[in-house]
């Protein structure tokens, strides 16, 4: 029995229905603050918001002098990575010269075995290279990646906030909606 091309299609139309039915859901989490009513917890409030501008302000002003401090860590590291990447680049290279070559001459390994005629009227089949091409770095990357690692970005000010908040007699409440793929209400 020969399926025809109207079948194929149509078959292939069921399978991407079903596996589209079957996506995951994909939730957002928000979080509200409902502040107190009472003028005991809006003054609260307010000297909670500005212990949370001055914790976040002294947190940039930290950060910012550890990055300064890494300056000359990332000249060194930077030369480090430069020296890493043409080392990889070589070899990727040589890796690649030696797919090509065998790629040229994979007719004369297969020869007795691939095909009985002397001439094949299918190619053999496609292997990607071995390797991916490395990546040249960047003093930028190499600084991000230094000052993740080395310098604090979050002090803790929002939680310490929330925390101040709550006791002020306000409150938090976090919602979860889902926002694609949702599925039906019962």
């Amino acid at each position: 029995m020969r399926l025809s091309a109207s079948m194929f299609s149509f078959a292939a139309l069921g399978v991407f229905a079903a596996l589209a039915g079957c996506a995951t859901p994909q939730y957002q989490t928000s979080v509200r603050l409902i502040p107190p009513t009472d003028a005991r917890g809006l003054t609260c409030v307010q000297d909670c918001e500005a212990r949370k501008v001055t914790c976040q302000a002294e947190c940039q002003t930290r950060y910012q002098a550890c990055a300064k401090a890494l300056e000359p860590q990332v000249e060194a590291r930077y030369n480090d990575a430069l020296k890493q990447y043409e080392r990889d680049l070589k070899q990727y290279a040589a890796a690649l010269r030696h797919y090509e070559m065998e790629l040229r001459f994979e007719w004369l390994y297969n020869y007795p075995y691939r095909h009985p005629f002397w001439w094949d009227p299918w190619p053999g089949p496609y292997f990607p290279p071995p390797y991916d091409e490395p990546v040249m770095p960047t003093r930028e990357g190499v600084r991000a990646q230094l000052e993740k690692s080395e310098c604090r970005a979050d002090c803790g000010c929002l939680p310490a906030y929330d925390g101040c908040f709550v006791g002020c007699g306000g409150q938090r409440v976090t919602e979860t909606v889902c926002i694609r793929n949702c599925p039906p209400d019962k």
